[in-house]
């Protein structure tokens, strides 16, 4: 299949029936799987603040070269994110999403017998690698599979597991590391292999991607398997008219194709997106890195420093939480833009206080509405706005620009810190970025209510197939009440 043909018609009754399911303890065991895989890639890039202290003593380097090893991080993610994208689209999300599990998993065994700096080094960006992939191709595959009405707050809610990784890092740190040293931190980062292994055993591959390469037959076998009842929430069953939309204008002999993604009809929503994550990378890995740091200068204990970071990062959980279900209340691009305005409000706000108490209000409200609220939202709609065949390539990039994001902030951190300005500048600076992304926010299309096939056909300029003028049929959209 290629240029603009679409599936056979029957692919048209699967999507619908994908679609429309009720939400099936087939559909909770998968969504299980896929979460566990995601908490732990959340856990291992925020393993990061709690091994350098010990690793530095057991290779006797300095801060700067201890620097580099959240730079090969980032590195090694920004590279996986944007060609496992690409890959996904072109293999499936399946043996991809699983093999970008095993290499996290392969690499803090490796990280575990490091005997040096050089090899625990190139073991973190390799991780990097698998890491960035997974976030790649976890949030399309949920979008995907998920029954329409319930994929906003599902792909949300993954959001909200990967974030949980930052706490519980710190919270084990406490007990693993004076007990079995940093290596320990890594010992539990190889348990993710089974998580690899329940990907092959229990995940099926997308249906819309079988679709998209005009596997009828295979996906119709996933779809009888998994489908159920139509959710009673939902439309009525669509008018024939929608199986056109089954597949976007993207043929499988462009899936995976950059290019796509700066096609005129995409080329703002894209550019948009790409902003938004770069600032929210920056928000994200800026906080977690520096805001120790600035707190310590202002003469809070190092201990109460870390205590008080994570707290506030631990408040965007609760953040993804509530955008799983605003999104579909308020739409997409209303909790988007809005969200990351008033984050940056709160910024401003943040650094005029000193006292204990509302160093922690402050800054929780900050990242709930920033990192959470936000953050959750962005991958929410990055993941549904692409057709099937460059869907994970979008979302590649979007998790790429985060990681840029996160590469680029602590350097700018450094030399404004460098420079003796008040931490003051350290608040505007993140005020500055919230308010970027919320204008950035400004440029999206609202994609609440829409199956993902209807999402590319509005932006393929098909709001009403030819064939539907001449019936007077309309093409059904999901309730998300």
């Amino acid at each position: 299949m290629t240029g603009a043909q679409i599936p056979p018609a029957d692919s048209g009754g699967l999507i619908h029936r994908l679609d429309r399911s009720a939400f099936t303890s087939k559909h909770a065991l998968i969504y299980l799987v896929l979460l566990v895989g995601h908490f732990f890639d959340g856990y291992l890039i925020n393993v990061t603040g709690v091994v350098i202290p010990g690793a530095s003593k057991a290779f006797h380097i300095g801060s700067g070269e201890a620097g580099w090893f959240s730079t090969a991080l980032f590195a090694g993610m920004l590279g996986g994110a944007a060609i496992a994208g690409i890959a996904s689209d072109r293999l499936g999300r399946k043996y991809p999403l699983a093999v970008s599990i095993f290499i996290f998993a392969a690499f803090s065994l490796v990280a575990v017998f490091a005997g040096d700096y050089p090899m625990l080094l190139t073991a973190r960006v390799c991780q990097g690698i698998g890491l960035g992939a997974e976030i790649a191709i976890v949030l399309p595959y949920i979008a995907e599979f998920a029954p329409a009405r319930h994929r906003g707050p599902m792909v949300a809610l993954a959001t909200a597991a990967w974030l949980v990784g930052l706490p519980v890092a710190a919270g084990i740190a406490t007990w693993v590391v004076p007990a079995m040293t940093w290596r320990g931190m890594f010992i539990i980062g190889t348990v993710p292999v089974l998580a690899g292994a329940a990907v092959i055993a229990a995940v099926p591959e997308s249906v819309r991607y079988l679709l998209s390469r005009g596997r009828v037959t295979a996906a119709a076998r996933i779809v009888d398997g998994l489908a159920a009842a139509p959710d009673p929430a939902t439309a009525p069953v669509p008018t024939a008219a929608e199986p056109a939309m089954a597949t976007g204008p993207v043929g499988a002999r462009t899936a995976g194709a950059f290019w796509e993604l700066l096609r005129p009809s995409y080329l703002p929503y894209t550019l948009a997106i790409w902003v938004m994550a770069l600032c929210a990378g920056a928000f994200l890995y800026g906080l977690g890195s520096w805001l120790p740091t600035v707190l310590e200068k202002e003469g809070t204990s190092l201990l109460h420093s870390f205590t008080y970071t994570a707290i506030i990062s631990a408040v965007g959980v609760a953040g993804s939480i509530v955008a799983s279900q605003a999104i579909n209340r308020l739409g997409r691009r209303w909790v988007l833009a809005p969200a990351f305005a008033i984050s940056g409000v709160f910024c401003l706000l943040w650094g005029t206080v000193s006292g204990t108490v509302a160093i922690v209000v402050l800054g929780s409200l900050a990242t709930f509405f920033g990192s959470g609220i936000a953050g959750s939202t962005l991958f929410a709609y990055s993941a549904e706005l692409y057709p099937t065949t460059i869907r994970a390539t979008g979302l590649g990039w979007n998790a790429a620009w985060q990681k840029a994001g996160g590469l680029i902030i602590p350097t700018i951190i450094g030399y404004i810190l460098a420079m003796h300005t008040s931490k003051y500048a350290f608040f505007v600076l993140f005020a500055a970025i919230s308010f970027a992304a919320g204008i950035a926010g400004l440029v999206t299309v609202e994609t609440r209510g829409k199956t993902v096939e209807q999402i590319t056909a509005l932006l393929a300029g098909r709001r009403r197939p030819r064939h539907e003028a001449a019936t007077g049929t309309s093409t059904a959209t999901i309730s998300e009440g």
